[in-house]
């Protein structure tokens, strides 16, 4: 019996799988979830009229990774253009995943998003567009999608160390400004008066 053959490759098929990893991706280079949508769109197109490009056997992640970056790259310059021509745009430029009930605090004490954080509130969001796009990639595919970092390392391009080095500092910074940010909204309780009972 000869050697199993080979599953062919279809690329819907593997653009699905590895969509959401895509998308968080495109995300943190353009941090709005609409331009991320439209980056996928476009990144989809360029994928499938360049599919014979790809090789079997390598890592398609990686490879539409790389697409996925430089489609996300010209919609920022684009949008920078149009910020500078014809000033700030009305849409919303923060990060966001999703919309539920935020909890009471998204990070840990080390930076760490909690388990349980599948919404990113305002704060949240204010705190990951002041981390670089790679360091909020990394940050995004370890903490929401699951991703080890030797997968980050291959969707990303970079070496492991490198990613993990990102997630620390990703992490140790959203953890600053967070802390910070609770600091300064904090406002000292006035002490009650007493009322006068003196006559």
């Amino acid at each position: 019996m000869g050697p199993p053959s080979q599953k062919p490759f279809v690329f819907s098929d593997e653009f699905v799988v590895h969509y959401r990893s895509l998308w968080l991706v495109g995300l943190s280079v353009v941090a709005n979830t609409a331009d991320a949508d439209d980056v996928m769109q476009e990144a989809a197109i360029i994928g499938l009229r360049k599919q014979e490009l790809f090789q079997a056997g390598t890592s398609f992640r990686a490879w539409m990774g790389e697409i996925v970056r430089n489609v996300a790259l010209n919609r920022r310059r684009q949008s920078r253009r149009e910020l500078k021509r014809f000033g700030q745009r009305t849409d919303s430029q923060s990060v966001e995943v999703s919309r539920a009930t935020p909890q009471a605090h998204p990070v840990s004490a080390d930076g760490r998003l909690l388990s349980t954080q599948e919404a990113l509130d305002d704060r949240m969001c204010e705190a990951l567009t002041r981390i670089d796009p790679v360091s909020r990639a990394c940050l995004l595919l370890r903490t929401i999608d699951g991703l080890n970092y030797d997968q980050i390392s291959d969707l990303m391009n970079i070496p492991k160390g490198t990613a993990m080095s990102n997630v620390f500092r990703a992490r140790h910074a959203l953890a600053a400004f967070l802390t910070a940010k609770d600091s300064a909204s904090t406002v000292p309780t006035p002490p009650t008066r007493r009322p006068n009972t003196a006559r």
